[in-house]
């Protein structure tokens, strides 16, 4: 037995002498596209699982996009149509990224064994004179080889214009959906047969001539081994007939510069991209207020990934390409084109950080080091899984993940337990992670809701996980995570399907978003939860809720509901009687999201995510009588919709707020510090002493355990202790504090254990 754990529990055994307390301890193999046939109406965009409708999860092997994880550093593509119509389509699938979400790369469909670099620029020409002979597989017999047939044009790699090289193709037949004959002829049907399922794999190998180059090879099996570049989904255009003009062309487009965006600011752009290539010696960066950008507007090296275009006009367009340039002066390298323009972002906060090298983003949480005090953002990409990125560096850094069992299964929530991760997702069970090396994350559990795929979202709260929207009846499931890697349902109260809800003291708030209202629960009985009442309001779509302080206080955001998409406030004193008593509208044709309220010092600020309209915070102190502080839109397009801000989440132990943009990743933001309260305590002085000592501790024990007979406060342990009993940084007062108290009171090895500064518990230590 080490000294530290038989110090820390002599001393724990002391105060329980001394104090007298006790410590308490798949069935169809078809591919699955998007397109859903729900009992209740979907919303747009936004966040989405709707009760009724298909989930992927059912789907079994072969359907196109189930492989292996993508990478980050996989180019983008896009895909663009030449020719006197447009006779072609697509099927959109999950995984799909270009086309109408038909054509991905190969890694991305069923697999490929070409790396992350070896992606080139391919055209697929139908002319009427070029046929090309291809390896067919037989889907209806488990894509078996399916001999020689006949594709009515040609593919090349453009990537030396001069000398395009004529690539190798394949494609799918199923008896099936229509006569094998050995000729590649999508047509235009939709459910079930969705174009015949005629896929295209365009191969990297040269053109043989016979096709005879994946002969024995399984299309699908086989394709982690195959050097599969794209595949497409094709689909005939309603209306139109195969070769209907010709020349058509097909061009495939790879992107190794990625992830680019123009952020504005008033007067100037600030460009920001990736490139995870190291063969880059400088970026060439093109600009002009016209499309496409011709005008070289500066060279930097090749280790920037960020430039600040200064001296612009607000209100007008600029445009842009980089260009990743060698040391032999060779392109190696290209960007999709983008534009911005400058505007005003931004009031009374500022952006400290900003990171975007994952696509399709979601919910977002905090997560601070209680040894080293380091913070992260737990931030969802919604195919892949959660990055924990580190916001303590600008610009900020992925030094983690956590991948989804399976890719596609739309990763829309994450939460924390002391240094454990719990990661949502719509198609699949919950993981559980360990995260106390942030590097190497380490799952050690699932929880598998009820309906057998996923959930919509997860609350932690004490010792318990409660899991919010299952795909079956949809109401909360309750699991003690006190040992994470062994959950154990404990009880559950399912009336309707719960999207949302917030967690006081032994009331849960639950908002049922397909107009049931707002549910408040009992849940002092974990295994017995039971309704104390249920409130809702005309044309009701509510999706988030969070309460004041004090509880007497709910602001509901309407996500879908038909009477105005923005936050309510309802006061909910008396669960048998709320009263709607206000309303919080930032633009009355903008879609609110996620709210969640932070108090600093005597202010409470909301910090509500509003989806087109950015991140808002609003002053809430007196509820009647809000009033807006600062905004920072992440969003510049015009318009309204379900795009933009999801999540705006006040980190706990400082004053960073991270914000998720479904498009455009990870903001770091701060509010403006005249709006921010002067340090007003000491962290650790439990007591309000201005000295740290064994009393802390105490202080601290008789606050867990709720002793009574210590007046008047602070001299003694608070009602509420916010940050100065909190020794660790998580914004609870547990035991753990009391431990890292008593080692840093006694100099134990093993630190650091000083307290850590939050909020206004930031004055020096004495």
């Amino acid at each position: 037995m080490s000294k530290r754990f038989l110090f820390v529990h002599t001393l724990i055994f002391i105060l329980t002498i001394n104090l007298g307390f006790e410590l308490a301890h798949p069935a169809d193999d078809n591919p699955v596209p998007r397109i859903t046939t729900p009992k209740l109406p979907l919303k747009p965009l936004g966040d989405g699982y709707t009760p009724g409708a298909p989930s992927v999860a059912g789907a079994m092997h072969d359907e196109p996009g189930t492989s292996p994880e993508a990478t980050k550093e996989e180019p983008d593509i896009s895909a663009s149509w030449s020719g006197a119509t447009v006779w072609m389509a697509g099927v959109s699938f999950s995984g799909g990224e270009t086309f109408g979400g038909s054509i991905s790369k190969g890694v991305n469909f069923f697999g490929s064994s070409l790396d992350d670099s070896e992606y080139v620029p391919v055209e697929i020409v139908f002319n009427g004179t070029d046929t090309t002979l291809c390896r067919t597989f037989r889907r209806d017999l488990g894509y078996v080889d399916g001999g020689v047939g006949k594709f009515p044009g040609s593919a090349w790699d453009v990537s030396d214009t001069g000398s395009p090289r004529r690539l190798n193709i394949c494609f799918v037949e199923d008896n099936n959906q229509a006569p094998v004959n050995l000729m590649w002829d999508p047509d235009a049907t939709g459910s079930p047969t969705y174009g015949k399922r005629e896929y295209i794999y365009v191969m990297k190998s040269s053109y043989d001539g016979s096709g005879a180059t994946y002969a024995g090879f399984n299309g699908l099996g086989g394709a982690p081994s195959m050097d599969i570049l794209y595949n497409w989904w094709p689909r005939l255009n309603s209306g139109h007939t195969l070769m209907e003009s010709l020349p058509s062309t097909l061009t495939i487009t790879p992107y190794f510069i990625k992830n680019v965006r123009a952020i504005p600011d008033s007067g100037e752009l600030i460009l920001t991209w990736n490139y995870w290539e190291s063969n880059a010696d400088r970026f060439r960066i093109y600009s002009s207020t016209f499309s496409p950008p011709s005008t070289l507007l500066d060279s930097v090296s090749g280790s920037e990934r960020d430039y600040v275009h200064p001296g612009l006009n607000n209100g007008t367009t600029y445009y842009y390409k980089i260009e990743a340039v060698d040391a032999n002066d060779s392109i190696v390298g290209k960007s999709r084109e983008f534009s911005g323009y400058p505007q005003e972002m931004a009031s009374m906060m500022n952006l400290v950080g900003y990171w975007h090298e994952r696509t399709g983003y979601g919910g977002i949480w905090g997560y601070t080091d209680s040894a080293s005090g380091r913070q992260y953002a737990l931030i969802c990409s919604r195919p892949q899984g959660v990055s924990i990125v580190d916001i303590d560096t600008n610009p900020p850094v992925e030094v983690g993940f956590l991948p989804s069992i399976t890719p596609n299964r739309d990763a829309k929530e994450v939460q924390v337990y002391r240094h454990y991760a719990l990661t949502v997702k719509e198609s699949e069970p919950m993981q559980v992670w360990d995260i106390s090396d942030v590097t190497s994350p380490v799952q050690v559990a699932t929880i598998q809701p009820d309906g057998g795929s996923g959930a919509h979202t997860c609350l932690v709260d004490g010792n318990y996980v409660y899991v919010v929207g299952n795909h079956n009846f949809g109401g909360v499931e309750i699991f003690d995570i006190s040992n994470p890697a062994a959950p154990s349902k404990v009880g559950e109260f399912q009336p309707f399907y719960y999207h949302d809800a917030v967690i006081l003291g032994n009331k849960y708030y639950a908002c049922g978003i397909y107009g049931d209202g707002i549910d408040i629960l009992d849940i002092s009985n974990k295994a017995a939860p039971f309704r104390i009442d249920l409130f809702n309001y005309s044309g009701s779509g509510p999706h988030n809720i969070e309460l004041t302080p004090d509880g007497n206080y709910a602001f509901v955001g309407d996500e879908i509901g038909s009477s105005g998409n923005w936050t309510r406030t309802f006061d909910v004193s008396d669960p048998n009687n709320v009263t709607q008593v206000g309303e919080i509208i930032v633009d009355s044709q903008a879609i609110v999201h996620n709210c969640y309220l932070k108090t600093y010092g005597s202010t409470d600020y909301l910090h509500i995510a509003h989806y087109t309209e950015g991140t808002r915070v609003w002053d809430v102190s007196d509820p009647l009588n809000p009033f807006e502080v600062a905004y920072y839109d992440t969003y510049q397009p015009a318009g309204y919709g379900y795009l933009g801000n999801w999540t705006a989440y006040p980190m706990p132990n400082s004053r960073k707020i991270v914000a998720s943009d479904l498009q455009t990743g990870l903001y770091v933001l701060e509010l403006d510090s005249s709006l921010l309260p002067t340090c007003t305590a000491i962290p650790g002085d439990a007591n309000a002493s201005g000295t740290l000592s064994l009393a802390d501790a105490i202080a601290d024990v008789n606050y867990i355990f709720n002793k009574p007979g210590c007046a008047p406060q602070p001299q003694c342990w608070l009602s509420n202790l916010i940050c100065r009993g909190d020794w660790d940084g998580t914004l609870t007062v547990t035991l753990s504090d009391v431990i890292r108290g008593v080692n840093y009171i006694f100099n134990k090895p093993g630190g650091p254990w000083n307290p850590l500064p939050i909020d206004v518990c930031c004055q020096p230590l004495p």
